[in-house]
């Protein structure tokens, strides 16, 4: 009995290893901030490239009426001339709003679950609903998307 409690208790620590490697973050491929006045009534367009490879980001950030929320919308694509191009594998993408001080008010990650962008085919499309900050007499506040990934 004491042999199958000493196998038993040591048996969680052979997959410890895997456990800590499955947690690791990909690289942050392109870091966006967008500033955005509260009384746009048109989508702030922005646009970046992915770190390490041809994939752009373009995307818009537009105040929804009623004016507690805020839609982003995001459109990945990758055109190259190459003969040889890795896939873009994107494996998370975090939205957030923010004040002029920096203080974060809302964040939606999207977990596109490593879905490959691939050179020269379908583009792929994002979008997600925040708050925005309370106005408290400010002009403007901030959208940031960041994208983590890698090219395989």
């Amino acid at each position: 009995m004491k042999r199958r409690f000493a196998v038993v208790a040591l048996l969680p620590l052979c997959f410890a290893s895997h456990l800590v490697t499955g947690q690791e973050q990909a690289p942050l491929q392109t870091d966006v901030q967008v500033q955005v006045k509260y009384n746009d009534k048109r989508p702030v367009l922005f646009h970046a490239r992915l770190e390490g490879g041809g994939a752009t980001l373009r995307g818009s950030v537009l105040n929804l009426q009623g004016g507690e929320t805020v839609l982003v919308s995001l459109h990945f694509d990758y055109n190259t001339d190459a003969d040889i191009a890795l896939d873009e594998l994107i494996s998370q993408i975090v939205v957030s709003t923010s004040d002029r001080a920096g203080n974060e008010f809302s964040r939606v990650t999207i977990d596109p679950n490593t879905v490959p962008l691939n050179p020269n085919r379908a583009p792929l499309y994002y979008s997600a609903t925040l708050y925005r900050p309370p106005r408290d007499g400010r002009r403007l506040y901030f959208a940031r998307i960041r994208v983590f990934g890698n090219y395989e």
